[in-house]
Parts: structure tokens; sequence; C-alpha cells
């Protein structure tokens, strides 16, 4: 299936083209046909795979752009988000000056906002959940909207905007709304909130897994030469970017990282949370336009940051969710291009890639050697068994923290986790002795095996 259908408009037709789409990705394929019949749907999908197009289209399509009055309401959970989707309607704006839409975020001048919603409504407003909500508890959004979209609605409820999705339900919510919700990993309690709001609705899933992704090859690198820094400026030595993302597990590590290849003169830029919004916005137009090769960043931009070109994915140690690290390398690899994901090894990490191993992710392992050259090489990890604790073990922690005064004192969480660790350390005396004990009870009876028979 094309976009040249005879039911979609010239204009978004024209626009498309321009951009140099010219054919549906799979879930758009599956996704269009009851979207532009006005059906309710979830939308599952990994990232890079077209989803934002799957609501943006119909929205445009139906769009009576000859009315002043707001007609479709998209939600996402950060600014940065909401400036990506606000980016591409205003490609398609370009080819047709009635469209309006609106942006609403935080730290934008309210006054001038409330002027326009009330003087010269848009027919689309892109938005954060908690500004478009202030809007609409003001009354300064209309009810009788026919596009509700929650983009990224996993990470809407998982960073705790429940309520406000409630309050945004019960102002809009009507027997003509077509609500659309899409996520690029599905899970329980997503399911069964959005069963809530959206009722009668299509589920569709363009997932074999939510940990397959076949357009990036996964590497492990490591050094028993080098350290971790080093390790990264060894694999950096061997690899020459289009534009390449370090992702960093705390902001302190980025701070470490962005310094370190300042001082080594990289073309890079810094991004997390601690920084401004107009520094965030600076920096992110900067990267879209090429302005960098490098970025470091922490998680806070792993979610639905899609910035053409880049084509490599380092992470500087893995995530301690692994749901993470499919968020990351869901920045390369997209719409059907092929890309590189990069973890520089650190000890203590061998458990989470096994964790990812049995997730179907498939390692490539890569040495730096003496000369800093890469070898495939495979790596021995060492894993942690984790210990388990019988009931009476749990029991025995549960008193402890149950039984702790109510009255906080210093030190008092540090004095918890000492009394804990001083069973769990007891437990796991016991544990290695009765191995030992096993052991040598093994050893004893092939020894008398032994005597027996000659």
């Amino acid at each position: 299936m094309l976009f040249n259908q005879p039911n979609i408009r010239y204009w978004i037709r024209n626009a498309l083209k321009k951009q140099g789409i010219n054919e549906l990705t799979k879930i758009q394929e599956q996704v269009l046909p009851y979207v532009l019949n006005n059906k309710n749907v979830i939308i599952t999908s990994q990232t890079g795979s077209g989803k934002t197009l799957c609501y943006l289209l119909p929205i445009l399509n139906k769009i009576d752009v000859n009315i002043n009055k707001i007609q479709s309401l998209i939600i996402l959970p950060t600014k940065e988000l909401t400036r990506q989707v606000y980016s591409r309607l205003i490609d398609f704006k370009k080819e047709n000056n009635q469209l309006k839409m609106m942006l609403l975020i935080g730290n934008n001048d309210i006054n001038k906002q409330e002027k326009v919603l009330k003087n010269n409504p848009p027919q689309i407003v892109v938005g954060t959940i908690s500004k478009v909500l202030d809007f609409v508890k003001s009354k300064k959004i209309n009810r009788d909207i026919n596009t509700l979209v929650l983009d990224e609605a996993d990470m809407l409820i998982d960073m705790g905007f429940i309520r406000q999705v409630n309050e945004l339900f019960s102002f809009v919510n009507s027997n003509s709304l077509q609500k659309i919700a899409c996520s690029a990993t599905t899970h329980t309690s997503l399911a069964n909130h959005l069963s809530k709001y959206l009722g009668n609705t299509k589920v569709i899933s363009a997932n074999k897994s939510i940990w397959a992704n076949d357009n990036v090859t996964n590497y492990l690198v490591y050094s028993n030469n080098y350290n971790q820094i080093e390790t990264l400026f060894g694999l950096l030595s061997n690899i020459n970017p289009y534009f390449c993302v370090i992702f960093c597990n705390t902001k302190k590590n980025a701070d470490f990282v962005y310094e370190q290849l300042l001082n080594r003169e990289f073309n890079v830029a810094l991004l997390h949370k601690d920084l401004s919004s107009r520094q965030r916005k600076n920096i992110y137009k900067g990267a879209s336009n090429a302005k960098y090769q490098y970025l470091v960043a922490t998680d806070l931009v792993s979610r639905g940051l899609d910035i053409e070109g880049i084509d490599v994915v380092i992470s500087y140690g893995l995530p301690d969710e692994d749901i993470w690290y499919m968020h990351r390398i869901g920045r390369t690899g997209r719409l059907n291009k092929t890309g590189k994901a990069y973890t520089i090894y650190e000890n203590g990490i061998d458990n989470k890639i096994l964790r990812l191993s049995k997730k179907h992710i498939n390692w490539n392992y890569l040495q730096l050697t003496k000369t800093k050259e890469l070898i495939e090489k495979p790596l021995q990890l060492r894993f942690k068994h984790k210990l388990m604790l019988d009931q009476q073990t749990n029991n025995q922690i549960k008193k402890i923290i149950g039984t702790q005064s109510k009255k906080i004192r210093p030190g008092y969480k540090k004095k918890i986790k000492q009394q804990i660790l001083k069973i769990k350390q007891k437990k796991r005396h016991e544990f290695i002795e009765k191995k030992i004990k096993q052991r040598l009870l093994e050893n004893n009876i092939q020894r008398t095996k032994h005597k027996k028979y000659h």
C-alpha cells in the first residue's frame, strides 16, 4: 500500500513526498485502515517503526481547516517528545497554510497562549499532559474535540500521570470521540488502564517481541588493558559514526564522559534533565541540524528521541532495567535502516548481559587489544548466583522493618540496612558451609567406592 491513495488529501501526499516518504511501514499498513475509518486503536510497535504517522495522517485527513476550533488533542509525557511531534506537523503546514496547530508546554508565555486559544484557536493542539490539563480546567479548550491521542502511553502511566489522564478523559470523553494510544512496549498495567479509557478498541501490534530489533547489531566491547573510559576512546578511534549517541546511567557519568570528550576535542553536546528547557531545546535543534557528531545523554532522551542520521548508539554501562536498553538502541535502525549498538563493558554487569541474552539479544564480542585494535573474541563472563532466602529469613527481615520506630532518627535507614545485611551474610555463610559439606561428603563417597573396587 502506498501513500498516494485517493482517500488521502493531495496536500498531505505532497508533504509526504517532499519528506521522502513513499511507502507505508508494516505497522502503518495494519493501523491506517482502522484509524482512517474513525476506529479506536491501541498501537504497539517498536521504536522507529513509524507510529507517529499512524495518528497524524488520519488527524490531518479529517481536520476541517475552515473551522477555527480545536478538533484534535495529542498528549505526550515530555517537552522533548512534544516538540518532536509538533515539528512533524510543521512539515505538513508548509503544504497548507490554513492548517493551524499549537504547542502547549511549560515555560511558554501563558498570556500569549490564552490569547491565541481565545481569539484564533488552532485545529490541533500538541502538548504535555499537565499543561493541557491546566487549559482544560480553565475552559480554554473546548470539550467537543473529535480525536484524542495518548502517545508514549506506557511512559505517561509509568511517570505517574494516571490521575491527570483520568481528569482529561472525564472532560473530553464522548461517544463520537476517536481515541488512539501508542506505545513501544506494553504491560498488564498499561492494558488495564487503556481499556478503561478507550473502551471497545482494536489492539494492533507489529511486534514479534518488544526485545526484537532486527535492524540493530549489538556489540559488547571490553579490554583487559584499559579502564572503561579508555575502552570508550579505543572504540571511537576504530569507528567513524555519522551521528552517535552515548548513553550514561547517571548524570554524574554523563558529565564525566562529556568532559573527557571535550578535552580530546570531540564535536560533542550534553543532554540531561538538569539543563534548562531552553538549553535542551537548542541542543536538540543543533543535533537535528547535524551540528554535532556525538551526543552524551542520560535515559531522559532514550524515550522517543528521533534525530535523523543516528547510526551508532553506545551504552557506557548497562541500565538497571532491561527495557531501557531497548529504548536506547531504538534510537538507531529506524524506519528499516540499520544501526549499531555498542556497550562498554564494566565489572558487575555480567548478570545484566545474561538477562538480555535470555531475551534474545545476540551479542557480538569485541576485545580492544593493547594496540587499540578491535578483534572478535568472546568474553568469559562471571555470574553472581542470587541467594534465595527461605520464609523464616524473609520473616526476620520483615520484622526488623516493621518494628522500627515511626520517629525518624538520623541514620535509621543505615541501621536497618546493616541489620538486614547481617542476616543475609549469615544465610550466605550457611549456604557456603552446606555446599562445602556436601562436596566433602561426595568426595568421601567416591573415595570409598574407589577403595572397594581396588
